[in-house]
């Protein structure tokens, strides 16, 4: 009998105690501020660069952030398509709006506007002009701007009391002008080309959806 009293009162301590605990983490999550690193962006074969990030709490509904990312060759040592010379920034911000704040795992939609400035320098390559014509060169500077925006539907999965993983996906759109410059020897060429060109395969402006898919770690501040 003794025994069985005093485990109804281990449980009548400790059960109240654990649900205050998951009650404050869902309350820390919904008032929380983020910093956050995108570790797969840097396995982007044609653009490879450190992504960090911050979030911002607004209101409990309301979480504003952004993005900064930076490339260079020394961050894409898995590529050999950045020829001999590759820099990359990007600033990404983004409207969160929390679905319901108390939860333990927050889910949110939101409004993601994007910016990417690309220059890479290549010997020896061909491209395509915007109106179809294929040429060689011996060496040229590459130049590509994208801009655009997405909407997307994201959570933050907690994996602990300061760290977790903020999964997310949507779809959106984008504009890319795309341009060789400073080209020395060009020549007009014949160029077969797989069905699958890569964004270095043909200059000219270009408008179409852009999906978004991804995770990052994030540290709770």
């Amino acid at each position: 009998m003794k025994t069985h009293l005093s485990v109804l009162l281990l449980l009548l301590l400790v059960v109240p105690h654990a649900f205050s605990q998951e009650n404050d983490v869902a309350r820390q999550s919904g008032a929380s501020s983020y910093i956050t690193v995108s570790p797969f962006s840097s396995l982007d074969i044609y653009a490879p660069r450190l992504r960090l990030g911050y979030i911002q709490h607004v209101a409990p509904h309301v979480k504003m952030g952004v993005d900064i990312g930076y490339g260079n060759k020394g961050i894409g040592f898995l590529s050999n398509h950045l020829g001999d010379s590759y820099r990359l920034w990007e600033i990404r911000p983004e409207f969160h709006y929390v679905l319901n704040p108390k939860a333990r795992t927050l889910k949110y939609i939101s409004a993601e506007l994007f910016y990417i400035d690309q220059a890479n320098i290549f010997s020896n390559g061909e491209y395509q002009t915007e109106n179809g014509e294929d040429f060689r060169y011996d060496r040229a500077r590459f130049e590509r701007q994208k801009y655009g925006m997405h909407l997307k539907f994201g959570l933050f999965l907690n994996l602990g009391q300061k760290v977790g993983l903020n999964f997310y996906g949507g779809i959106g759109f984008r504009w890319r002008n795309s341009e060789y410059l400073d080209v020395e020897n060009l020549e007009s060429t014949d160029v077969f080309r797989e069905w699958y060109s890569s964004l270095y395969d043909k200059e000219g402006r270009d408008f179409g959806p852009n999906p978004s898919l991804g995770v990052k770690f994030y540290y709770r501040l």
